[in-house]
C-alpha cells in the first residue's frame, strides 16, 4: 500500500562554535553549516493545520543549537548528538538526516568545507 511521506527540515543554520581540534579553533571559533531533516508518515486524518500533526521547526533548531553550544575537538559528535536527539524526542520518525559543514577547515590547502553526514532510517 502506498504512503505518503513528509519531509521536514532546516538547510543553510550557520552556528559559530568553539569545536576544532587546535586550541586555536575553539578560542577563536568556527564557523559551521547544518542542515537536518526528518521524514514522517502521514495519514489522510493529517491533513490538517494543527502543529501536532508535525515536527516544529523551532525543536529541530533548539536541538542543533544545544548541540552546538558545547566545546569540543570533532564535530562527528556534534552530529551523532544531534540525531539522536532528533531520534529520541520524536520516535516517530521514519527517517533522519544530519550533515554538518566546517567552513574553511585548517588544511595546508585550499578547501572550502569538511563534513560529516548521518542518515537515520527505521
Amino acid at each position: 500500500m502506498a504512503q505518503i511521506l513528509r519531509k521536514i527540515g532546516l538547510e543553510d543554520i550557520i552556528f559559530s562554535a568553539a569545536i576544532g581540534l587546535y586550541e586555536e579553533e575553539r578560542i577563536i571559533k568556527n564557523k559551521f553549516i547544518a542542515n537536518v531533516w526528518v521524514e514522517i508518515e502521514v495519514s489522510k486524518s493529517e491533513y490538517s493545520d494543527d502543529l501536532e500533526n508535525t515536527i516544529n521547526y523551532v525543536s529541530l533548531y533548539d536541538i542543533c543549537k544545544q548541540a552546538f553550544s558545547r566545546e569540543r575537538k570533532l564535530i562527528e559528535p556534534v552530529a551523532h548528538e544531534i540525531l539522536s536527539e532528533i531520534i529520541k524526542d520524536f520516535n516517530f520518525v521514519n527517517a533522519a538526516f544530519v550533515k554538518i559543514e566546517k567552513l574553511n577547515p585548517p588544511i595546508r590547502a585550499e578547501i572550502a568545507k569538511s563534513f560529516i553526514e548521518l542518515n537515520y532510517r527505521k
